[in-house]
């Protein structure tokens, strides 16, 4: 469950220790591995501050979204959501 939850995108292949000390930082090959296996066309996911409230990596494949503009009243980061 660490993983699924905390694990975040990387632009290098493979996976590697995370920066937030728990599960791992995943690349573009991990995520078009996965969404192959699990005949899937796109992950989006969450629990990673983006300054513009989301952000699109691996080739399009991978979006993250952000809904906690300002994060602890400190990071001056946009909100998104995604319809």
């Amino acid at each position: 469950m660490t993983d699924l939850l905390w694990s975040d995108p990387s632009p290098i292949p493979g996976r590697s220790p995370s920066k937030r000390g728990v599960a791992c930082q995943f690349g573009p090959d991990i995520t078009a591995s996965f969404l192959k296996q699990n005949n899937l066309k796109l992950v989006i996911r969450s629990h990673e501050m983006k300054d513009e409230g989301y952000e699109v990596e691996h080739n399009g494949k991978l979006i993250t979204v952000f809904s906690a503009p300002n994060y602890c009243d400190q990071m001056k980061n946009k909100g998104a959501f995604i319809r």
